[in-house]
């Protein structure tokens, strides 16, 4: 911390470019192309920054422009705006509400999406917070998940403690763009202690207490402790455990 307190600045106002290195902080209001590696305290996007290297922060906001051609491990990443990251993602706070796209893991503690996110590899942190879309490609380890479903979402894989998934009617922004589908989660496998669903289309759902809400097509329901199934689900067979 203090190492990085005694760094300089770096600030872009127009167009830069620079060999990367150690800095302070770092604030991009204008176009900024860093070749190397970064290392920062803070960094700041509100304009277009391309990198090539790997991106190490406290802090990481990106309200303009941002496309990483390497990792980003930072300690706070929030999105506002426009990401992509060609790499690993690590970091014990995300929150997104603009688009990012992570094309390797995602590795973190909390994680809140407001926004649109499209995930490439696995993803494993404490929590999962999802108000907006989510795309996984991997699978997703987690305490607990918790997916209110705006548009249509879908993971490879989903493991955790806790699982609440369930549709949220259209309304403010996702009602304004009218874009992303019907409401609806699709899956190969869910497996957890506690799960909740709605909307959602799964080869296979296992747990100890599980309830299988409106809109729901499962193929095959595991149970070892309590099942109920909504009368406008779909189970084709379920099975005690």
């Amino acid at each position: 911390m203090e190492e990085r307190n005694l760094r300089n600045d770096l600030n872009v106002a127009g167009m830069s470019q620079t060999a990367g290195g150690n800095f302070h902080r770092v604030s991009i209001d204008g176009m900024a192309k860093v070749n190397g590696n970064l290392d920062c305290t803070s960094l700041n996007v509100n304009g277009t920054l391309k990198m090539h290297g790997a991106l190490s922060s406290e802090s990481a906001t990106i309200n303009g422009m941002c496309t990483l051609n390497g990792p980003l491990i930072s300690s706070r990443v929030r999105v506002d705006g426009l990401t992509t990251i060609n790499g690993d993602l690590r970091s014990p706070e995300l929150e997104v509400n603009g688009k990012c796209t992570v094309r390797g893991r995602v590795d973190g503690e909390r994680i809140d999406i407001g926004g649109v996110i499209d995930i490439e590899g696995d993803v494993q942190c404490e929590s999962l917070n999802v108000q907006g879309n989510i795309k996984i490609s991997g699978f997703l380890n987690a305490g607990t998940v918790e997916i209110r479903l705006h548009t249509s979402s879908s993971a490879r894989e989903i493991g955790g403690e806790r699982i609440d998934i369930r549709r949220k009617e259209q309304t403010g922004f996702w009602k304004s763009i009218g874009l992303g589908g019907t409401p609806s989660f699709k899956t190969s496998l869910i497996e957890g202690d506690e799960i909740v669903l709605e909307d959602t289309e799964a080869d296979i759902v296992r747990g100890s207490k599980v309830h299988i809400g409106r809109g729901c097509n499962i193929r095959l329901v595991e149970y070892s402790g309590e099942l109920e199934v909504d009368p406008e689900a779909k189970v084709g067979s379920s099975q005690r455990i």
